[in-house]
């Protein structure tokens, strides 16, 4: 069959015609959602409000009373980065013990005992010892970081301190499956970011970041690598393999990898005391 120059022209006229309705009219179900794909992942369970999210990590940090841990620590020491093996244990009530081996042989470098009101801390190197009140002070002086006692016990369970008197909000990041909680404190001279997994409603915390008055980073945690681990009296957690703390004012640095735990032992008073040597001098004073 042949056709004329009109009758093709006139075929190819109405080609482009019919072309450019499907364009539009595909651009008009894309612009409505009708075929695209929605970008990430929306929750597996219903919307949380903050409330609910405080109340869950303040929940698992009950259940927690006490930790014992063989670690790998790195932090940097008199202008050194070291990588010591630490044997730590605490119990809620400012009560924590550190042995950290040196890194040359199994013997204990330096021992801090804090009972919950005083700290005894002996460094086997230098042949030294101090005494004093049981606070972030007198924890710096062993890993050089800031932390309170019983961070030690957060930090070993996964979970975080959290600012006082939080409100904000919460939102999902659809694109990492994760909860994003902002707080702010009731004074608001703190605020805080905590970044949640939202996988299966795990809520691991991923990261927890403070920030002072003046917008800068007060502390900051990471974790990553989480596993199950039952507690003593049957309790599952899920906890970090390895867990970072950065202190960007001070220049602390705290990478920990947990490498043998356990959760809710009993732990005796004397493990948080010790017998300390009359005749050590104390650390940065000569002996008589």
């Amino acid at each position: 069959m042949t056709y004329s120059t009109d009758t093709k022209a006139s075929m190819l006229s109405r080609s482009h015609l019919l072309l450019s309705i499907v364009i539009a009219a595909s651009g008009a179900l894309t612009a409505c959602g009708g075929t695209s794909k929605p970008k990430g992942t929306p929750r597996s369970y219903a919307a949380p409000d903050v409330k609910t999210v405080l109340s869950e990590l303040a929940a698992k940090e009950a259940k927690a009373h006490s930790f014992y841990a063989e670690s790998r620590m790195e932090y940097w020491a008199d202008g050194e980065r070291v990588k010591p093996t630490v044997l730590i244990m605490g119990e809620r009530g400012a009560k924590v013990r550190f042995n950290a081996l040196n890194p040359a042989g199994d013997d204990t470098a330096s021992d801090l005992a804090c009972n919950g009101a005083n700290f005894q801390y002996v460094d086997f190197t230098n042949d030294c010892q101090m005494v004093g009140l049981c606070n972030k002070q007198a924890i710096s002086r062993l890993l050089r970081v800031s932390l309170e006692p019983d961070d030690f016990l957060s930090l070993a369970i996964g979970s975080s301190p959290i600012i006082a008197n939080p409100s904000g909000s919460v939102h999902w990041d659809s694109s990492k499956q994760q909860e994003i909680l902002k707080l702010k404190s009731g004074d608001g001279s703190w605020t805080q970011t905590i970044v949640l997994d939202g996988r299966k409603r795990n809520w691991d915390i991923i990261s927890s970041t403070v920030w002072n008055s003046n917008g800068d980073i007060e502390w900051e945690i990471t974790n990553k690598d989480f596993s199950e681990l039952k507690s003593e009296d049957d309790i599952v957690f899920r906890v970090p393999g390895k867990t970072r703390f950065k202190q960007p004012g001070s220049k602390s640095e705290l990478s920990i990898r947990w490498e043998d735990r356990s959760i809710n032992l009993e732990l005796s008073e004397d493990k948080f005391t010790m017998e300390i040597p009359p005749e050590l001098p104390t650390c940065g004073q000569k002996s008589p």
